[in-house]
């Protein structure tokens, strides 16, 4: 009992850096694109973890990981850093990133799935009961007719826009999942820091030939010179990638997959109150209560 609790404290504290996070890639996406801005965090979260873990005394790299390990941390950042994170910025930019974290909501239960397919992870009785609760708030959050202001005009179609983007939402739920459950299988004890240093390689190996093959290459280069989009980057990959996705690695060790996506999803309650003050974002009665009936689920998740 008193290692679960651990566990959904080190998520909690997650959920303090995907907030960060969700707020300021979305704000550099608006100025340099989505793809500039996953490859650009990726090699900054490199950066940092490298020193940090240098002043700690010890390498980025985890010493004495086996091959096996190395593959599966490199394929969870590939499915999550790469395919669910490409989803996801993408997503920002057509729904907004308070939108779009709420349909990460569903992770959890994606989470939860997998980790009984993979791991045998049997989950209490009611937690069926927190998730129906979870991807019933999300249905009744979106479900509404709301008026999406995309930044990028040219991806979609007015009409289209929030069914694109919402899907594309989903997938970046369904990345982290299974993200989150191959990096279960490589991090075997490893140092969280050094599980997520390998885990940037994986997604930089996924985006750097899309960015050749797209000729996205100028638009990064070009992000990189745009010091406003680069001192948000900066933070958002400390927040993220960094301290998000360690955090998150290191609740697993104590507490299953699906509680700790489970916890992570409450960043739709928490980033409603920002997204009204520093994006301008407006926010409707049905949104704000599905999201509560979303995070109500959540926490029968935890409680049950």
């Amino acid at each position: 009992m008193f290692d679960h609790s651990i566990g959904e404290l080190i998520s909690l504290a997650a959920v303090l850096g995907w907030t960060i996070s969700a707020l300021v890639f979305e704000s550099a996406g608006k100025r340099i694109g989505s793809v500039p801005v996953n490859i650009i965090r990726l090699m900054m979260a490199a950066l940092i973890i490298s020193l940090i873990n240098t002043l700690r005394g010890i390498t980025p790299w985890p010493e004495g990981i086996g091959t096996a390990d190395t593959l599966w941390l490199l394929a969870s950042g590939f499915v999550g850093f790469f395919l669910g994170d490409l989803l996801l910025f993408r997503s920002y930019l057509i729904i907004g990133s308070r939108m779009a974290m709420l349909m990460m909501s569903l992770s959890p239960p994606i989470s939860a799935i997998l980790d009984r397919i993979v791991f045998g992870t049997r989950l209490a009785p009611g937690d069926g009961a927190g998730m129906a609760l979870t991807m019933a708030g999300v249905a009744l959050a979106v479900s509404g007719k709301g008026r999406i202001k995309s930044a990028d005009k040219k991806a979609v179609s007015s009409r289209n826009a929030r069914l694109i983007g919402l899907l594309l939402a989903f997938g970046g739920a369904a990345g982290q999942s299974g993200g989150m459950i191959l990096g279960k299988l490589g991090m075997s004890g490893h140092d969280p820091l050094g599980s997520t240093f390998i885990r940037t390689f994986g997604g930089m190996a996924g985006f750097i030939p899309l960015i050749l093959a797209t000729g996205a290459f100028g638009r990064v280069v070009k992000g990189v010179k745009d010091k406003p989009a680069m001192l948000r980057l900066g933070i958002g990959a400390l927040a993220g990638p960094v301290f998000g996705v360690s955090a998150i690695l290191l609740a697993m060790r104590y507490s299953p997959a699906g509680v700790v996506s489970a916890i992570t999803a409450i960043v739709p309650i928490t980033i409603i109150i920002p997204s009204i003050i520093f994006l301008k974002d407006r926010v409707t009665l049905r949104e704000v209560f599905g999201a509560v009936v979303a995070v109500t689920g959540v926490v029968v998740l935890i409680i049950t």
